[in-house]
């Protein structure tokens, strides 16, 4: 993808409006000012690394019964597009299904024995079993198709702006458009969040990554405000040979992937040789920025005043 911002969310029959108001219902108090919070800004810890194949230009990833599904796009250094199921602790490749040049791969998410992908700017996704990724059909949709969730009863989709998509898993009618919006720190304003890549359904929110951004959005569903920040900063290592040889878009975060049994969370990137299972520690990145703003020790007395020149002493 390259220079996509604000695209526009299409539009089905058959779906709620989505008013366009300045706060979302009820997050506003009687004077027309936002009733929340900036959001948090967590940090992470790596608990394991797992093998990731160099040559998946990776579009999205999904774990379901152990199994670790993901879908690609084509690039001139990758393997073009296919979904493919894999072994987790090993990064083997047990099965894929390969599309035409035409479709970008995009997204994938798993309801029941069915597994959906989409395409990028094809307005097309496709259907297969799960097990034998056999092609069992296809559908469309009026915008680009980026990222794919599900909250196991209906497919969530994202078109590369600001714009989240429920839809029929059977019909594939737009149910319902969500706007993700959340709290600048500085400006107090109400803002956008465009960019919004693949998508993960996490403990009843909507993970998602940000295109070309090291952070994913941790967005409330019913809302669209997003409540935190989980910021992956370091993550990849990028005095690594193997990325130097791609840009920043080449090589970007993307790729969520949760097992709610166990509550493990994977994420990975375009082209990346690892795959990452993390654990989200809360306020950890607010809490490193707050202490590189904190002036030293020896500048407060012990009653906690500011005295850089000791002459409270």
């Amino acid at each position: 993808k390259g220079g996509l911002f604000g695209m526009m969310g299409g539009m089905l029959g058959g779906k709620k409006k989505e008013e366009d108001s300045p706060f979302p219902s009820g997050l506003a108090d009687g004077k027309g000012r936002p009733a929340l919070s900036a959001p948090v800004v967590d940090g992470f810890r790596v608990v394991k690394e797992y093998y990731h194949q160099l040559d998946s230009f990776t579009q999205g990833i999904h774990w379901d019964n152990g199994v670790m599904y993901e879908g690609s796009g084509g690039y001139t250094n990758s393997h073009g597009t296919r979904v493919s199921r894999k072994i987790l602790e090993t990064g083997q490749t047990t099965a894929f299904r390969q599309l035409p040049e035409k479709y970008f791969g995009e997204g994938i998410t798993i309801i029941g024995d069915k597994l959906y992908q989409l395409s990028w700017r094809t307005n097309r996704g496709f259907v297969y079993d799960k097990e034998t990724l056999k092609l069992l059909g296809d559908f469309t949709y009026p915008h680009e198709g980026w990222g794919f969730t599900t909250d196991g009863k209906e497919l969530i989709m994202s078109d590369g702006s600001e714009k989240i998509h429920f839809l029929d898993p059977e019909t594939f009618v737009e149910t319902r458009l969500l706007t993700v919006r959340y709290l600048g720190k500085r400006t107090g304003e109400l803002m956008k969040l465009n960019r919004l890549n693949d998508l993960q359904w996490w403990k009843g929110k909507i993970l998602a990554n940000i295109w070309e951004l090291d952070r994913l959005a941790v967005i409330n569903p019913e809302n669209g405000i997003v409540e935190r920040f989980i910021e992956l900063k370091g993550l990849l290592d990028e005095k690594d040979p193997h990325y130097k040889q791609f840009n920043k878009s080449d090589r970007c975060l993307n790729g969520i992937a949760y097992c709610d049994v166990d509550d493990r969370l994977f994420v990975t990137g375009k082209l990346w040789n690892k795959l990452y299972e993390i654990e989200v520690l809360e306020g950890e990145a607010d809490r490193i920025e707050a202490a590189k703003a904190a002036p030293p020790t020896d500048y407060t007395t012990s009653a906690g005043g500011f005295d850089p020149l000791g002459m409270g002493k």
